[in-house]
């Protein structure tokens, strides 16, 4: 057997310290980088889920394929915005429209100001914080059901079923608070922001503060708007139990907020 030399001895000791020392090197920057990337697969999970947007859906659905449509432009002038499938499935598909072919457009369409109040008849101009008069805008109400070209009901998107029958005009019946959300077309871009309050009076029945929050942004076409009834006013008398709106809320959204669940009416 050949005999190693001292000199070449201490040179093969140092290459053996200084591999163990490379390999150990390797195998923590290894494990670092495993590690690195199991984070950013469940980050890049959770982020996915977040953004996730699945197509709503009626439950316990049994009317077949139906068709959607608005009627903000009034009777024979419906717009197709979308359907539902026979699994109670939806699919909203809000279409560009060009005003100059619906006939008398102009005459549904209002200010921003107008439209959003709807029947609110407060808002002095020193409670608006921003508005931009330019535009015409139209509420689209309803998104009504049709089958066979035929108007059978209305979907109807809130957190509460009970929503629905939620009218100014019903105030012996039992408001009730949650969210709902409706579309607006506009034909320009403009905001409209403001705080409005009214002290609403009936000597012997209520006397409270009637407040509406706006915090509008609008695009040229389809928007959505959710309205947030917050608190409302109770009382009696003769007739029976009545309440009103007390406190609510209207503002743009860009998604259909989670909370929100699709109901349906049929004529």
């Amino acid at each position: 057997m050949k005999r190693v030399k001292p000199k070449n001895l201490k040179f093969l000791k140092r290459n053996i310290v200084k591999n163990i020392k490379m390999k150990s090197t390797l195998s923590r920057y290894s494990l670092l980088s495993f590690a690195l990337s199991i984070l950013f697969s469940i980050s890049c999970i959770a982020q996915s889920g977040q953004t996730s947007n699945k197509s709503p859906k009626v439950e316990n659905y049994t009317y077949g394929n139906l068709d959607l449509k608005v009627i903000p432009f009034g009777l024979g002038k419906e717009i197709n915005v979308g359907r539902i499938n026979e699994d109670g499935t939806i699919h909203l598909n809000w279409p560009k429209i060009n005003l100059d072919t619906i006939e008398s457009s102009t005459v549904f369409m209002s200010t921003t100001k107008n439209a959003l109040l709807g029947g609110m008849s407060y808002c002095d101009d020193g409670q608006i914080d921003k508005n931009t008069q330019e535009c015409l805008v139209v509420d689209t109400q309803n998104i009504y059901l049709f089958k066979n070209d035929q108007r059978v009901g209305v979907l109807f998107p809130a957190s509460q079923v009970e929503m629905i029958d939620n009218e100014s005009a019903n105030v012996y019946e039992n408001l009730v608070l949650g969210s709902t959300v409706s579309w607006f077309y506009s034909n320009g871009t403009c905001n409209f922001k403001a705080n409005c309050s009214e002290n609403i009076v009936w000597e012997g029945k209520y006397d409270f503060t009637n407040e509406r929050n706006y915090d509008i942004q609008l695009k040229a076409g389809w928007n959505m708007v959710q309205f947030d009834m917050l608190e409302k006013e109770e009382w009696k008398d003769d007739v029976g139990a009545g309440n009103m709106e007390r406190k609510g809320s209207k503002k743009t959204i860009n998604k259909i907020p989670e909370n929100i669940n699709w109901y349906i009416k049929m004529f």
